[in-house]
């Protein structure tokens, strides 16, 4: 009885808080924040871990960015109990720990229904926040790349990979045996 009212609290809090979110309206020049890149924070979804998405996307990212930019990764399914309110959101405490880090770029993996991530990437602040999908709450990120919503997970972050490297001007970039372009 209490989880099932805490499930619906948390629903509403985060409708209510991402509908009430209001974007920054500054214009980015996202070629210098890539060329510019020193740490990315990918949001990472229930169904995926930090193996999952090695070769796919973090190696890849790498070949993008450098290896002197640093990658971390943010799991739901990794957040400690102490780490968080009565309701499951991270603590101020918690979110301050990426921020002291001064995130460059955050790349939110997760399906647009899972408003628990979009909250964090909102709760955050970093120049560049991406989205690969359609998303209710688009305000929340400055750039979505879009790829077909039916396309499975992988395909999605290749045309991600593909875009952040044109954006970035890398020459090619390979992933899972694939040169992109």
């Amino acid at each position: 009885m209490i989880n099932w009212l805490k499930r619906i609290l948390f629903k509403k809090y985060l409708n209510w808080y991402l509908k009430r979110f209001k974007a920054s309206g500054e214009s980015l020049d996202f070629q210098m924040v890539l060329q510019n890149l020193k740490h990315v924070l990918i949001i990472l979804p229930d169904y995926w871990d930090l193996e999952a998405i090695q070769n796919i996307f973090i190696k890849p990212l790498y070949q993008i960015f450098g290896e002197k930019t640093t990658i971390s990764t943010f799991e739901k399914k990794t957040l400690r109990k102490e780490d968080s309110t009565w309701l499951g959101l991270p603590k101020k405490q918690y979110l301050q720990f990426f921020q002291q880090v001064k995130i460059d770029m955050i790349v939110d993996l997760s399906d647009p229904d899972d408003l628990f991530s979009t909250y964090v990437c909102s709760k955050l602040s970093a120049p560049l926040k991406i989205t690969l999908q359609t998303h209710p709450y688009e305000q929340v990120y400055n750039l979505s790349i879009r790829a077909k919503t039916e396309d499975l997970p992988q395909r999605r972050i290749e045309v991600a990979l593909q875009y952040l490297a044109k954006l970035k001007n890398s020459s090619t970039v390979q992933t899972n045996g694939k040169v992109l372009k």
